[in-house]
């Protein structure tokens, strides 16, 4: 049962990082169109995108180190 119940929590502590994560990118965005307009707010979300990509994959054993 122990065991159940942290395997539950490890997965939603890492749901719960990713949703945080990928909010914290939307607030940039957000910013980048109130402050730059579109063009700013589309450049800020590929780089929040790709951040979140390499993060991905660095934990799931990418990144050659």
């Amino acid at each position: 049962m122990r065991n159940g119940l942290r395997r539950v929590g490890r997965a939603l502590a890492l749901y719960l990082d990713d949703l945080l994560l990928l909010a914290g990118g939307v607030c940039f965005v957000r910013a980048a169109l109130d402050l730059g307009g579109r063009p700013a707010a589309l450049a800020v979300a590929g780089v929040c995108l790709t951040a979140y990509a390499v993060l991905v994959a660095r934990s799931r054993g990418g990144g050659g180190r």
